[in-house]
């Protein structure tokens, strides 16, 4: 009996941890990075080399004012959220395009911007390969995860 308590206790302690992990890392980042949505995944080649298909990247939440032309952004559409790099900023809007693509993008209103990608040392910060995870996650998913998805 005692060695299952034992048993019983370690797994609560693992459901416990990994729950935190899901749910609590999504959130603590949002406020660390002052975003709603503070991570995305890659789910095409439009970045490449820069970003690759299948990369975790940090978004951090920015205004108007920070942009500069360079900036690698996430934005919302109609399908979903885009991954590009800024090309040209004007009043009222800014133009992107992925690094990988020949045309630009359709001018973006500021307000439809979710943020930068998070730099370290000028690069942007991302994990290989973790964003298949979230990429196969969404196939299946049901509802809408916290973590949004690039075209």
């Amino acid at each position: 009996m005692k060695r299952f308590l034992i048993i019983m206790l370690e797994a609560l302690i693992w459901v416990v941890v990994f729950g935190l992990i899901v749910w609590g890392l999504p959130r603590a980042l949002a406020v660390w990075l002052e975003t709603p949505y503070p991570m995305a995944s890659v789910t095409s080649s439009s970045m490449w080399p820069a970003l690759k298909r299948g990369d975790l990247i940090l978004i951090e939440g920015v205004s108007k004012e920070e942009l500069a032309v360079g900036d690698i952004v996430v934005w919302k559409n109609a399908e979903g959220f885009t991954i590009h790099r800024v090309v040209t900023l004007n009043q009222k809007t800014l133009v992107t395009k992925g690094d990988g693509n020949f045309q630009d993008d359709e001018p973006v209103r500021y307000e439809d911007v979710v943020g930068r990608s998070f730099q370290i040392r000028g690069e942007p910060a991302r994990v290989p390969y973790l964003g298949f995870v979230t990429i196969t996650l969404s196939k299946y998913s049901i509802s809408k995860p916290d973590i949004i998805f690039s075209r």
